[in-house]
């Protein structure tokens, strides 16, 4: 019943978006004067046909999208460019519009239908890792680390084996799950001592060992779902000194800090100017998928150094040397460039020299400099970035479930705001994604992740209906933008390809020979062809 329901949305979707596209062809052609034979529901051959006027109204086979078949829209066709109905006899301007009304349909339904799903309320639209980062910490996106079972279905293994609902897979035969497949190929290739498990289940850690007799050959599927997971950013302890105060305030090599001074750490950068600002800081950090707090005292460091002195500036009078390191500025410890700065702004309003203490070569220095005529000490400061002696840390990528995806609304006129920005958001990221999708292509004849064909967006088309009205309009609107700003990339066989040839007229003064523009637009068809069937291809062993 639910591929019924989801072959019978996927066709309706995309025939909507196909015939919106196709409408506005047909309507700039008839409000040009342009003649259309044939206005198609669904791709040939034909099954059905009514004519209505001069226009031929036809239901065809395959129930998937529409065309419109404009006459003279092949200038090669005997009289078409001298017949005032045909297509290649009109304006430039009218060929331009007439072909550029598909896509503009299909922008004008998608912003339709964003603002009505932000009006009404929808998911965020999230593109890249700063967009779900950003929802993360606007609580519209509830996470929770590792990988967590959604459902255990009561036919399978892993129930038979005691897994449960919540639990979050720690390690897999001794090593880290990385992504669900890992769980999957392990069971798929158990060998006589079973699988074993290591399982976070609330406060506690289970050691689990699934037997290889177990996998009876009518009871070989797992039978868990897992929630839909993302890699986060964090940054993790690869070791630390065990008698240092590090150690003694609990963390541990292994551990995967999230948090510093209750500030969400996503990056080194991050962790490394607050460790350069504060000695002591309170960090929340995972082990095992379970989080703890801790307040960490780092020893002092030497942060700041001179990275350039001016030459004939009052720092260079002053000897200052690239490379000293900066200890104290107006006999005030610094912990980075800011804070220096900020000390000798106030001792220029003073009018007193400025005082430093800087290490050279293991030796130290009291170094005294005024304000130059300029106003400028003619030196740059940058930080030191080092490793603490007592930690070693590194950038890390963590698997993370997300529990709760939360909808966002506006007002009228926000959502109408909000539509416009997030299409020309999306649109920036499609061009860039069909430019990804070509250079792939061609160069290690591959489709990169993300890119989906028909398959992959049938998938698609039946968990958006299992989530309900508003998450279908959500992602028709991002069908119906995918839809207009690849017909606009000026590719031949796509309706930009033959918008750059009107262009190309413009430029040259006259039409480009028809015969070599239909041959140039059937060679760019026959690639359209090739790289939907690989696209295809790869959603079919992805499913597989």
């Amino acid at each position: 019943m639910h591929l019924l329901l989801t072959i019978l949305a996927f066709v309706i979707i995309l025939s909507i978006l196909v015939i919106a596209h196709e409408f506005g062809h047909y309507y700039f052609a008839r409000r040009a004067g342009v003649r259309v034979d044939e206005f198609g529901f669904g791709l040939p051959p034909r099954i059905w046909g009514k004519k209505i006027g001069e226009t031929l109204y036809s239901l065809n086979v395959f129930p998937v999208g529409g065309f419109v078949r404009l006459y003279g829209e092949n200038a090669q066709e005997p009289g078409a460019v001298a017949d005032s109905r045909s297509f290649s006899s009109k304006t430039l301007r009218e060929r331009f519009s007439i072909v550029f009304a598909g896509v503009a349909m299909n922008l004008i339904l998608a912003i339709l239908l964003l603002s009505f799903g932000f009006f009404f309320g929808i998911k965020p639209l999230l593109i890249d890792s700063q967009d779900v980062l950003q929802a993360i910490e606007q609580h519209q996106v509830v996470i929770q680390s590792g990988f967590t079972l959604k459902a255990v279905s009561q036919s399978g293994v892993g129930e038979r084996a005691g897994l449960r609902v919540g639990d979050i897979i720690v390690e897999v035969n001794g090593g880290a799950i990385l992504n669900p497949s890992i769980l999957t190929n392990a069971l798929a290739s158990a060998d006589t001592t079973g699988v074993l498990l290591r399982i976070r289940r609330g406060d506690s850690v289970v050691k689990m060992t699934i037997p290889k007799e177990q996998f009876s050959p009518s009871h070989k599927e797992l039978g868990v779902t897992f929630y839909d997971t993302i890699a986060l950013p964090r940054v993790g302890i690869q070791s630390l000194k065990i008698d240092s105060d590090i150690a003694r305030s609990g963390l541990k090599a292994g551990d995967i800090l999230i948090a510093v001074n209750d500030k969400p750490l996503y990056s080194f950068e991050d962790f490394q100017g607050a460790f350069l600002t504060d000695k002591s800081l309170k960090v929340r950090y995972q082990r095992d998928f379970k989080e703890y707090d801790a307040t960490v005292t780092f020893p002092q460091r030497k942060s700041v150094t001179i990275s350039e002195v001016v030459a004939g500036s009052a720092a260079a009078k002053a000897q200052f040397q690239k490379g000293d390191t900066v200890i104290q500025v107006q006999r005030k410890e610094v912990s980075n460039p800011e804070q220096a700065i900020q000390i000798l702004e106030q001792a220029k309003q003073s009018g007193q020299p400025a005082q430093f203490l800087v290490e050279r070569q293991g030796k130290l220095l009291t170094l005294y400099v005024n304000a130059g005529a300029d106003g400028t000490y003619g030196l740059q400061m940058a930080p030191i970035v080092n490793q603490n002696i007592d930690m070693v840390t590194s950038a890390l990528s963590v698997p993370t479930t997300v529990l709760e995806m939360k909808t966002v609304s506006y007002s009228f006129f926000g959502s109408i705001g909000m539509a416009f920005r997030e299409t020309y958001r999306l649109g920036k990221e499609t061009v860039g994604m069909f430019g990804t999708l070509i250079k792939d292509v061609f160069t290690h004849f591959s489709v990169p992740e993300g890119v989906s064909g028909p398959v992959g967006i049938a998938q698609m088309t039946g968990t958006f209906v299992q989530e309900g009205f508003l998450s279908v309009i959500r992602f028709m609107a991002m069908l119906s933008l995918s839809l207009a700003i690849l017909n606009l990339l000026p590719f031949p066989g796509l309706d930009g390809g033959r918008l750059l040839f009107i262009v190309i007229e413009v430029v040259l003064g006259r039409r480009v020979d028809p015969r070599v523009e239909q041959v140039i637009h059937a060679i760019g068809a026959i690639f359209l062809l090739v790289l939907i069937l690989l696209v295809t291809y790869k959603d079919i062993i992805r499913l597989a």
